[in-house]
């Protein structure tokens, strides 16, 4: 049977509260872990949507480890149909697993302040904020190509 707890682990990062990371290694387009929760209308910080209207709320008791995912301008996991998270590049043992917020939202409404919207993910090729799918650039679109959650290829 699949547990996401057999995938992934969340610790503290030290800079940036908890976050996961791969128990494992896995290779390129491997399942990492499924996004698993009740479905709400409501958007938090913490849903993970899978249509424009609709979200998958972790935080609830029924839900799962995947509210600890955190964004990265560099990401190593991408998005299969709506609620699967591949392996967007290989990952080792131990690595953070972290997935490009613009790979799963159209767009933000009030469930982040402008605050919450700073990137802090340090990487070199950091845009400074956290993204969704409306504001990616057409050469990000493209790379992302096959790691986005379906919904957003029909807007």
């Amino acid at each position: 049977m699949y547990r996401i707890e057999d995938q992934v682990y969340a610790k503290e990062t030290g800079h940036y509260g908890k976050s996961l990371f791969a128990k494992k290694s896995f290779k390129k387009d491997e399942l990492v872990f499924v996004a698993f929760g009740p479905i709400v209308n409501q958007a938090t910080k913490y849903t993970i949507p899978i249509d424009y209207q609709l979200k998958i709320d972790p935080t609830r008791p029924e839900g799962n480890l995947c509210k600890y995912i955190c964004h990265s301008c560099e990401p190593n996991l991408g998005i299969r149909e709506r609620t699967l998270f591949v392996a967007f590049k290989d990952i080792e043992k131990d690595e953070e697993v972290t997935v490009d917020y613009a790979m799963l939202g159209y767009e933000y409404g009030n469930e982040l302040s402008g605050e919450e919207r700073i990137c802090h993910c340090g990487r070199e090729s950091c845009r400074g904020k956290l993204g969704c799918y409306k504001e990616l650039l057409q050469n990000l679109r493209e790379k992302y190509r096959g790691y986005i959650s379906d919904y957003l290829l029909k807007i």
